[in-house]
């Protein structure tokens, strides 16, 4: 299911909304896990093959305060960081996209598919 999830957000964040996430951080780090925390209380039931003991209703309160956590510490983090170095790219930088100009890596596949 994760795996599906992943592929879906990830072709969904480029190709429609454009946002530039080639190593696709957002779909795989926060969708999936906030995926793996639902699953482990819907799955974790005894009722379920799971071997009990966890709850559903937990899981979706502790995933929900790991993404809460997670979007504040992200703020503070991209706060400062736009006060002290800036987020923008240059437009040279924007016009090859971040994985050139950042990561140096292509999108296009060596083998010139």
């Amino acid at each position: 299911m994760a795996g599906a999830i992943f592929v879906w957000i990830f072709v969904l964040t480029q190709n429609r909304w454009k946002i530039d996430d080639v190593l696709g951080v957002w779909p795989l780090h926060g969708l999936c896990g906030v995926w793996g925390g639902i699953a482990a209380g819907i799955f974790g039931q005894a009722a379920l093959g799971g071997l009990g003991g966890v709850s559903l209703v937990s899981q979706l309160i502790g995933t929900g305060l790991g993404v809460l956590v997670a979007l504040a510490g992200g703020a503070v983090v991209y706060g400062l960081l736009k006060v002290t170095l800036g987020l923008r790219l240059t437009q040279e930088e924007e016009y090859q996209g971040a994985d050139m100009s950042i990561h140096r890596i292509s999108a296009e596949s060596p083998y010139g598919d």
